[in-house]
């Protein structure tokens, strides 16, 4: 029921977009690293990329911005082993990989060539993990899968790269920004614990709440 919710509030932000001002939008790549519960199971961070679409940015009547957030955040590659010999000719698995939709809501000053600003984000994040071991004769995969619902906030800085700093239209801004997202439990594969052994591919399973700290470099864009 939530997740229908939060798509009927997506379209509806989509369709706004045309009765808006000053649109912009923004690309980041970015760092996430596990706070809270999740780093008792995950130590390592995490790599990704953002894209923003604000529908309307803060402006000189209404100082607070409302958009879009999307983003991928992956925890690399990790090899598995075979305990038994050493035929395998591909073996890995791609583990807790976020992929999120974030609705989000920004107080910033609409002019000024470095721009301070709070930020609040309310979504959630389709985590998935891919298992695959190969011999040249036979492939075994395992696909893990669940939901969890986040938010939280965080602030940042924007600093004039290109453009006016008094008219925003056509500006861009270089954008560092740090967020805390808290989530609610997840189901997810714990890397550690993936074996291949006869013939079949062993596995754990985690429950936890999968809170991060995200740290983004990227460009902000005013259309």
């Amino acid at each position: 029921m939530l997740k229908h919710l939060l798509l009927l509030v997506i379209f509806f932000l989509l369709f706004k977009i045309i009765s808006f001002a000053q649109p912009s939008a923004s690309l980041y790549f970015t760092t996430a690293i596990p706070a809270g519960d999740y780093t008792k199971y995950t130590t390592n961070a995490g790599f990704g990329g953002i894209m923003e679409l604000f529908f309307f940015s803060p402006s000189e009547l209404t100082p607070y911005g409302l958009g879009l957030n999307l983003s991928y955040i992956g925890y690399g590659i990790h090899f598995l082993e075979d305990p038994e010999s050493d035929e395998l000719d591909m073996s890995f698995n791609k583990a807790n990989n976020f992929a999120s939709v974030h609705i989000l809501f920004q107080v910033a000053p609409y002019s000024g060539s470095v721009r301070p600003y709070f930020e609040t984000l309310f979504g959630g994040s389709f985590i998935f993990s891919n298992t695959e071991v190969g011999y040249d004769y036979y492939k075994a995969k395992l696909w893990v899968n669940d939901w969890a619902w986040s938010y939280g906030g965080g602030v940042g800085l924007k600093f004039l790269a290109h453009g006016d700093p008094f008219f925003n239209q056509g500006s861009v801004y270089l954008d560092l920004k740090v967020r805390y997202l808290l989530s609610t439990n997840a189901t997810y594969l714990d890397r550690n614990s993936v074996v291949f052994y006869d013939g079949e591919i062993h596995y754990n399973l985690i429950n936890s709440k999968t809170d991060m700290l995200t740290v983004s470099l990227g460009l902000f864009f005013y259309f």
